[in-house]
C-alpha cells in the first residue's frame, strides 16, 4: 500500500523577544529559549513552521530583523502572525504578517487578531472575509491566529481573549471545511473540540502562565514546548507537544494523537 502524503507543520508561539541580547523578559533569556526551540524544530525537519504571535516584546524593528534572519537561515519555510505584543507594519518590512497557503490536500490560513494598543484580540471584517473565502474551498482548513477563541477558565486571561468569537463560530457553523485551529496567547497547552473543530493552544517558548487563575501568575516549573502537527489527506491530522528544558536542552514528548 502506498504511503499517504503527510504535511508536517510545527507551531511555535509567544517568543517575547527583545532587541538587546542581554535583556531579559521577566527574568528569562527569551532569545536563548527561541534558539533552542528553533534547533529542535530543525531536527524535526518539518515542511512548514508557523509562529503564532507575541514575537517581539519590545515591538522593535531590530527584534524583527534578528528573528527574520534566524528564520531565513533555518532553511525551513515559515510564516508568522502578530500578537498583541507585535507591530504588523514592522513585520511587513521583512515578511507578510498574515498568510494563506495551499497544498494538494490542505489549505492553511493565518489571521491577524491584533487590536492596536489593546491586549485582547478581534477579527476585523477583512480577516473574517478572508476566513469566509477559505471556507468556500473544498479542501480541509488549518486556521492559525494569536488570541484564543475559547475560554481557558483563567479570569484574567479570558478577559483578553478573542472578543468577537461569535462572529468566528457563526461563520464556521455547519461548515465542515475547518478542521483544526492553532492559537497562542495563553502560555499553556489547550486541547478542546468546538463545533467539530479541534482548538489547540501551545505553551510559549518564553515562559508559562499558571492555569486556572483569577489573577496573572507565572508557572516557573512548566517547560516551554513546540507543537508538531501532521496533516494527512481527507482532513485527518495528529498533534503532539514536544517540551524542552532550557537548562539542559533535552526534550520530552507529550500530547495525544487525534484525527
Amino acid at each position: 500500500m502506498a504511503k499517504r502524503p503527510v504535511l508536517r507543520v510545527v507551531q511555535m508561539t509567544d517568543l517575547h523577544l527583545l532587541s538587546d541580547p542581554a535583556a531579559r523578559f521577566k527574568g528569562e533569556d527569551t532569545r536563548s529559549r527561541f534558539l533552542q526551540a528553533l534547533a529542535l524544530t530543525k531536527r524535526l525537519a518539518p515542511d512548514l513552521l508557523i509562529l503564532t504571535g507575541d514575537l517581539a516584546q519590545d515591538e522593535a524593528q531590530d527584534t524583527y530583523l534578528w528573528l527574520y534572519q534566524q528564520l531565513q537561515n533555518s532553511g525551513i519555510q515559515w510564516f508568522w502572525l502578530p500578537g498583541n505584543h507585535d507591530r504588523p507594519e514592522l513585520m511587513q518590512l521583512f515578511a507578510p504578517p498574515v498568510f494563506y497557503h495551499q497544498t494538494p490536500h490542505w489549505q492553511l490560513l493565518g489571521l491577524n487578531t491584533r487590536l492596536p494598543g489593546r491586549p485582547e484580540g478581534e477579527l476585523s471584517e477583512t480577516e473574517l472575509q478572508r476566513l469566509q473565502q477559505a471556507l468556500v474551498c473544498n479542501k480541509p482548513l488549518l486556521l492559525a491566529m494569536h488570541h484564543h477563541p475559547l475560554q481557558v477558565k483563567s479570569r484574567w486571561m479570558d478577559a483578553i481573549a478573542l472578543q468577537n468569537t461569535d462572529a468566528l463560530w457563526q461563520l464556521v457553523d455547519k461548515n465542515t471545511v475547518l478542521k483544526l485551529l492553532l492559537c497562542g496567547h495563553v502560555h499553556q497547552p489547550l486541547s478542546r473540540w468546538h463545533q467539530g473543530v479541534q482548538v489547540l493552544a501551545s505553551p510559549a517558548t518564553a515562559l508559562q502562565f499558571t492555569p486556572l487563575q483569577n489573577e496573572f501568575s507565572i508557572n516557573n516549573k512548566a517547560l516551554p514546548a513546540i507543537r508538531l502537527v501532521r496533516l494527512l489527506p481527507g482532513g485527518v491530522f495528529s498533534s503532539r507537544l514536544l517540551y524542552f528544558n532550557p537548562q539542559h536542552f533535552t526534550h520530552r514528548e507529550g500530547g495525544q494523537a487525534c484525527g
